[in-house]
């Protein structure tokens, strides 16, 4: 399974950079073509918010539907403190939805993508495969 970051939905879904916005739906497609596809109700969560802070939440209520439809896994208290316990180690606590991500990816894909270079950050804590885009 591939764990997309919130950021790689953003840009499939906003045109903010035509090639970000062309690999990121390549990516997406693949990836549920193939059944590789996961995200997280935390990446749910945070794309909700990014389309309504933007005020496109309408708009965009029938690629909403799809990943909401796609979205496997969850966080419990455990996950968070995990989450927690990395990012006090290595003074990054500002980022902790990252980490909850890290540590959702970690139960359940091989792979996490973003556009995020923060995550470069973690990729020395993890075993999961970190792809910068």
């Amino acid at each position: 399974m591939i764990f997309f970051d919130t950021n790689v939905l953003v840009y499939a879904t906003i045109d903010q950079d035509k090639e970000k916005m062309m690999l990121s739906q390549k990516l997406i497609a693949q990836a549920i073509k193939d059944d590789t596809f996961f995200i997280s109700a935390l990446v749910l969560s945070e794309y909700i918010f990014i389309l309504s802070k933007l005020k496109i939440i309408h708009e965009q209520d029938e690629k909403l539907i799809l990943f909401s439809s796609l979205s496997q896994g969850s966080h419990n208290t455990d996950t968070v403190m995990d989450g927690y316990s990395l990012c006090k180690k290595i003074d990054f606590c500002k980022n902790i939805n990252d980490m909850i991500h890290v540590k959702v990816a970690e139960e359940y894909c091989e792979k996490l993508v973003t556009f995020d270079s923060d995550f470069k950050k973690l990729q020395k804590y993890t075993e999961l495969e970190i792809e910068i885009l």
